[in-house]
C-alpha cells in the first residue's frame, strides 16, 4: 500500500468532505493542524505522526497506533479510541479528549498534562508512567479499572471520577483534589497522597499499605474494610471522627521529608 502524502488527503478532503484512511500508512506524517473530523482512521499506522493541533472530532481510532505520535492541542471530542489503539509515550499535552472513548488505550509513559478528559471512559487504560502533572480536567471521568501504577498525578483534579479498582500503586497524588471520587477496591500501597484531598471519597476495601498519608484530609471519607497498613501519617492528616489510626495499623511519622 502505497503512504498517502499530507497533500493527497487534502486535495481528496476538498473534494469529498470526508475521508476513509482505515489500516493506512501514515507513519511520520505531518498531518499537524488537519481538520479530520469524523474520519475513519481504524488500524491506521499513525506512529510518529504529527497531528499538533489537528482536529480529530468524532473521528474512529480503533486499534490504531498512535505511539510517539504528537497530538499536542489536538481535538480529539468524542474520539473513538477504544480497543488496542497505542498512544504509549505520545504527546497529548493541552489535548481535548472530551467525551472520548479510551478505554483499554496503552497510554504508558504519555505526556498527559494539561489534557481536558472530562466525561472521557478510560476503564481499563495503562497509564503506567504517565504524566499528567497539574491538570484539573480529570474531572468525572471513567477510570474504572485503570492501570495508573507510578503515574504522576500532582495536583490533578479527580473529584467526582470513577476509580473504583484502579491500580494506582506508586502513584504520586500528592496535592490531588479526589473530594467524591469512588476508590472502592483501588489499589494505592505505597502511593503519596500526601495533602491530598479526600472529602467524602469512597475508599471501602482500598489498598492503602505503606501509603503517604501525611497531611491528607480523610475526615470525611468512607474508609470501611480499607487497609491501613504500614500508611504513614502526621499531626496534619485529618481522619475520619472514631478512627483510630494506630489499631488500624497506620503509622505516626512527624518527620520534616524536606
Amino acid at each position: 500500500m502505497t503512504k498517502l502524502t499530507r497533500r493527497q488527503i487534502e486535495d481528496h478532503l476538498a473534494v469529498m468532505g470526508y475521508i476513509k484512511l482505515q489500516s493506512q500508512d501514515l507513519q511520520g506524517v505531518d498531518l499537524s493542524g488537519i481538520n479530520l473530523g469524523g474520519a475513519n482512521l481504524s488500524g491506521a499506522n499513525l506512529s510518529r505522526a504529527n497531528l499538533n493541533r489537528a482536529i480529530l472530532v468524532d473521528a474512529f481510532l480503533i486499534d490504531a497506533d498512535l505511539s510517539y505520535a504528537n497530538l499536542a492541542g489536538a481535538d480529539l471530542s468524542e474520539a473513538e479510541l477504544s480497543g488496542t489503539v497505542n498512544l504509549s509515550h505520545a504527546d497529548l499535552r493541552g489535548a481535548k479528549l472530551e467525551g472520548a472513548d479510551l478505554a483499554g488505550v496503552n497510554l504508558t509513559h504519555a505526556k498527559l498534562s494539561g489534557a481536558d478528559f472530562s466525561r472521557a471512559i478510560l476503564n481499563d487504560a495503562n497509564l503506567d508512567q504517565a504524566l499528567l502533572a497539574s491538570t484539573d480536567l480529570l474531572e468525572g471521568a471513567n477510570l474504572n479499572r485503570a492501570n495508573l501504577t507510578g503515574a504522576n498525578l500532582f495536583q490533578v483534579d479527580l473529584s467526582g471520577t470513577n476509580l473504583r479498582g484502579s491500580d494506582l500503586s506508586r502513584a504520586n497524588l500528592s496535592q490531588a483534589k479526589l473530594i467524591s471520587a469512588d476508590l472502592r477496591r483501588a489499589v494505592l500501597s505505597e502511593a503519596n497522597l500526601s495533602q491530598a484531598n479526600l472529602k467524602n471519597a469512597d475508599l471501602g476495601r482500598a489498598d492503602l499499605r505503606g501509603a503517604n498519608l501525611k497531611g491528607a484530609d480523610l475526615s470525611t471519607s468512607i474508609l470501611r474494610g480499607a487497609e491501613l497498613t504500614d500508611a504513614r501519617y502526621n499531626s496534619q492528616t485529618k481522619w475520619p471522627k472514631g478512627l483510630m489510626a494506630d489499631i488500624a495499623g497506620a503509622i505516626a511519622d512527624d518527620a520534616d521529608e524536606n
